[in-house]
């Protein structure tokens, strides 16, 4: 379903702001990890940064954020609540409704909504990341800290419920204080990673120890957490919010049939896997689609621009994205430090003229 043409002002142009602390931006902090400083000290400090972070967003005509909320789930029980071992296996339990962690989860999730409100900035939370349902690994033995190891959240029919209740359910009701502030709701994260495909090659590779999940199972929890997120209504009966799965490829829409997931918003992350081009929104003739990542790295070559001597400038890959017909993209990124992402003041400048141009840029 390929659109009318797109300019910057009818194409949305969002960033990941994928962590300030992987797995901790959310929640209490692990106190050990914060040096000694008191809590309400730090929380402060760090929504400072948020905001200054997002204001600048704001000026260099950004319209979005991308956020992973819960990531691997590393505060989402520390200690006594983390995934625990018998020495053989690893077991975890969703935290209880009464669990304060839940109260600070709000907090701070309702701060993020007020600040992008106050800045017109729409904001896209994904509420985890593939890597909650990596094997439990230990990052602090002393505080009891885990990372991943919550698979049965994702598995266990029960588990999956009260998580969903516990978790998602209050998320969505602090969104509906401003719902034109939601983009849309994200799920999870990539979950190809984690879920188990019989024979098939994801980029490549092939099963191993880390796709933990069953198919059918990922399949249910998808559906069922979408299907809250689509639940939730605006006064007038309209869907509140754009429900979205930030699949790794475009070729998981299909494969998954994600329209009958529920999903409202199709969503894949491009980093010209495989060396292939950039596809068109052909994917439904009803549902727009969000290109929810890609490289601001120009070293990570798109093949259609190479092929039309085009330069590899992040401008360049936002017309080529909407000139494709998708709704909108989220660069990666503004935090992450790896080979995808180049986010320097050059980058900064280029943004903001292609986003906000000058005057005279037109005549």
């Amino acid at each position: 379903m390929k659109s009318a043409e797109q300019t910057p002002s009818t194409f949305l142009t969002g960033i990941n702001y994928p962590w300030v602390h992987y797995g901790w931006d959310f929640g209490d902090p692990p106190l050990a990890w914060i040096g000694g400083q008191p809590l309400a000290e730090w929380r402060a400090q760090k929504r400072q940064q948020i905001a200054d972070d997002f204001r600048e967003f704001a000026r260099l005509g950004i319209s979005a954020v991308r956020w992973f909320l819960l990531a691997d789930g590393l505060n989402y029980g520390i200690g006594d609540d983390a995934p625990q071992t018998d020495g053989s296996e690893w077991n975890f339990y969703p935290l209880p409704a009464h669990h304060p962690f839940h109260a600070q989860l709000g907090d701070d999730f309702a701060f993020v909504m007020k600040t992008c409100a106050e800045l017109k900035l729409k904001l896209l939370p994904s509420l985890m990341d593939f890597h909650w349902c990596f094997p439990a690994a230990v990052a602090d033995q002393n505080t009891g800290v885990i990372k991943g190891g919550r698979s049965s959240v994702v598995t266990d029919p029960e588990q999956r419920a009260q998580f969903f209740e516990n978790v998602l359910e209050p998320l969505l009701t602090i969104s509906l204080r401003n719902p034109e502030t939601i983009y849309a709701w994200e799920l999870i994260n990539e979950p190809e990673w984690v879920t188990k495909r019989g024979g098939l090659r994801l980029f490549g590779r092939r099963n191993d120890e880390k796709q933990t999940v069953p198919h059918a199972a990922m399949i249910a929890f998808i559906t069922e957490g979408i299907a809250r997120i689509n639940a939730k209504k605006l006064p007038d009966g309209c869907a509140a919010f754009a429900s979205t799965v930030g699949f790794a490829t475009w070729k998981t829409i299909s494969e998954w049939k994600a329209a009958d997931l529920g999903i409202t918003l199709n969503q894949f992350h491009y980093y010209a896997q495989d060396n292939q081009a950039l596809p068109e929104n052909d994917f439904s003739d009803e549902l727009p689609c969000c290109v929810g990542e890609f490289a601001t790295a120009a070293g990570m070559s798109w093949p259609e621009l190479v092929n039309n001597r085009t330069d590899q400038t992040i401008a360049s890959r936002l017309r080529a994205i909407a000139d494709k017909g998708h709704q909108s993209t989220f660069l990666w990124s503004a935090r992450a430090t790896d080979q995808a992402t180049t986010w320097t003041e050059a980058e900064h400048q280029e943004i903001a003229g292609y986003l906000r141009p000058s005057p005279d840029a037109s005549a």
